[in-house]
């Protein structure tokens, strides 16, 4: 894995990392704000029942018409323990503290007041603190007409409860105000952190990532270099026994020994020098170094190069290269591309097929195309044609030549001009499509 493959890695786990790390934030901010919300809800329905079922406020609101059993406080009543979901969810509301104990002081922190009506006619106000009667029946009938057929529930700052005996009610209402703003409070607070969490989640993902992979790098690094260094010390033992192969050709006369063995002294210069290909093709591309270039003059001149290589093969080599095409771009790097694709293309192109190679503009950069008759090409898999020393002929005949990094090379090189290459089949051709944008 070379250097620009590793950041890219790098940068995939810093999104992915970051993408988790706020889908848990935001889960949990919003279980915390729903249940801050349930919570709140719960505690002020329950107070509003203890309100209304406490016997003093049932007595005062409706004149003694209720009978103390209505009038029972409703935490007195003994429940019946039906099961093991029941204690759970008692366990559940002891912790969120959502019941209102009617000999707690809850009644003297509340904000309340109690409106007695007598045919729907407002008749006496109790518990009035800190507005005067006229106010609070204001308030009374704006709820009452907001609320509808509603029993209970929230109108504006105020959560409401009405209580009916014969011709009488009482609508007992609540300041829920500072209820709300506590429910706000913690939203904000939720989605403050959340944001802020997941900012600092990020710088730290990006140092520790750049940490993590500093010891990947220097070992791609040095891959390069051993690369580089072996490839050059293995020139010379090869020079040296290429000179004694020719050496004893010329004493002895030729034979299927030494032939065999100057096919193999050819075979490792060959490998040797793709290597440095591929060492050279992982370095990021210098845009100093680019000049505008005449792709269509470079991809033509190419592909007549390989056209007697062709011919002698059997096979038929067309161009359609239209004049005048040019990008930002290393002249070498075209050449290289173009040759490596055309000599795949001529290695795997059908005895008397055809070889097209097509060139377009394409904005700033160019889309350069490879086709050749391929009949078995149906069941190929594609997917891994780039890969190193990947070999569709999985026996590894060196009848056809190639060491299967050819075509990761001009991945390579396609991939310094952010660009992208793709292979399809259809009807017995296959393509090589590389698409590459101005830098």
């Amino acid at each position: 894995m070379n250097e620009k493959a590793i950041k890219k890695l790098r940068r995939k786990f810093t999104i992915l990392a970051l993408l988790s790390f706020v889908a848990v934030m935001l889960f949990m901010s919003i279980t915390i704000y729903i249940t801050n919300v349930v919570t709140t809800s719960r505690q002020v329905e329950n107070t509003l029942n203890f309100l209304t079922s406490d016997s003093r406020i049932a007595q005062d609101a409706l004149g003694g018409l209720m009978t103390m059993d209505e009038a029972q406080p409703a935490e007195d009543i003994p429940e019946e323990n039906s099961g093991f979901m029941d204690g759970i969810f008692g366990a559940l509301r002891d912790m969120f503290n959502t019941n209102a104990k009617s000999r707690s002081e809850v009644m003297y922190s509340l904000r309340y007041f109690t409106v007695i009506y007598l045919n729907d006619e407002p008749i006496e106000v109790l518990h009035l603190n800190e507005m005067d009667e006229s106010e609070a029946i204001g308030i009374a009938e704006y709820v009452r007409a907001e609320a509808g057929d509603e029993k209970s529930g929230k109108v504006g700052n105020y959560a409401y409860k009405i209580k009916t005996a014969g011709n009488s009610s009482a609508l007992v209402l609540m300041n829920i105000e500072n209820e709300l703003a506590n429910v706000r409070r913690v939203g904000n607070i939720t989605l403050t952190l959340s944001i802020f969490g997941s900012l600092l989640a990020l710088i730290v993902v990006r140092i520790l990532s750049k940490i993590a992979i500093q010891p990947e790098i220097r070992n791609a690094e040095n891959q390069k270099k051993f690369i580089t260094n072996a490839s050059h010390e293995l020139k010379t033992p090869l020079a040296v026994i290429r000179a004694n192969t020719e050496l004893e050709m010329m004493m002895h006369g030729e034979d299927e020994w030494n032939r065999s063995t100057m096919n193999q002294v050819d075979r490792m210069t060959g490998l040797i020098q793709n290597l440095v290909m591929i060492a050279k093709a992982d370095e990021k591309a210098n845009k100093e170094d680019m000049s505008q270039t005449d792709i269509s003059e470079v991809v033509s001149g190419t592909a007549d190069t390989f056209l007697p290589v062709a011919t002698q093969s059997g096979k038929n080599l067309t161009k359609d290269i239209p004049a005048g095409i040019t990008m930002l771009a290393h002249e070498s790097h075209i050449r290289q591309l173009t040759s490596l694709l055309i000599d795949n293309a001529i290695k795997y192109c059908d005895d008397g097929g055809t070889i097209d190679v097509a060139l377009a503009q394409k904005g700033k950069g160019v889309k350069l195309t490879v086709s050749n008759h391929y009949a078995e090409g149906e069941n190929v898999d594609y997917s891994r044609f780039f890969d190193r020393f990947f070999r569709q002929d999985e026996s590894h005949n060196i009848d056809k030549g190639g060491y299967g990094i050819g075509l990761s090379i001009a991945d390579s090189l396609v991939r310094q001009y952010k660009g992208k290459i793709d292979v399809s089949w259809k009807d017995g051709v296959i393509s090589f499509v590389c698409v590459l944008k101005g830098v």
